[in-house]
């Protein structure tokens, strides 16, 4: 009897997962899909240090893709993760602010949760607004900031076109191609 129970509650957990993340759609304005950018050549011999100190807690893999961006695509050799800012060399301080949803959408996203999303609820307002503070040889050079807004809608009957979600960019590739934008906003400091 208990194997059942067991088999039954895995059996239910698994039910919830798969309405959780088939009946959301997510896209993010401004960035249709794209794919991975390929790594630069390594050839800048001069210190790099990123910090990611304030970083919201529920993310969905930006995090992870500041990270990797900066340890293995930028064009540094010796990149590294940290807070000081280096005498010789440059750091990237990273900022990102999750913007939340308006108050109305948040209410229609905890009535849509609370009645198993069989109201439709969605967003077009939350995000992330991103800034990147640059410091070069010790000294501030400049301050970037972009904004990256996210369309959000969870609604039972978005089980059947959830396959959506793979024809949009996710936000590990958002946040990557917003740091390549910065990279590419800051070239005369490099």
């Amino acid at each position: 009897m208990t194997t059942a129970r067991t088999n039954m509650i895995k059996f239910g957990f698994f039910i919830s997962i798969f309405f959780i993340f088939t009946n959301c759609l997510i896209s993010y304005k401004d960035h249709p899909k794209i794919l991975p950018l390929p790594a630069e050549e390594k050839s800048n011999d001069a210190n790099f240090v990123y910090a990611l100190p304030t970083f919201p807690q529920m993310n969905l893999g930006g995090r992870e893709a500041l990270k990797n961006y900066f340890q293995n695509k930028t064009r540094f050799k010796n990149t590294v993760e940290g807070v000081d800012v280096p005498k010789s060399g440059y750091l990237v301080n990273v900022k990102v602010n999750y913007r939340s949803p308006s108050p109305e959408a948040t209410v229609f996203l905890g009535i849509s949760t609370l009645t198993a999303t069989l109201l439709p609820a969605w967003s077009t307002q939350d995000g992330y607004d991103v800034q990147y503070l640059l410091y070069k040889d010790g000294k501030k050079v400049g301050t970037y900031e972009y904004h990256i807004f996210r369309n959000y809608a969870q609604w039972l009957l978005f089980i059947p076109i959830s396959w959506y979600n793979f024809e949009t960019a996710t936000e590990r590739e958002v946040f990557e191609r917003t740091t390549l934008k910065f990279f590419e906003d800051a070239k005369e400091h490099f």
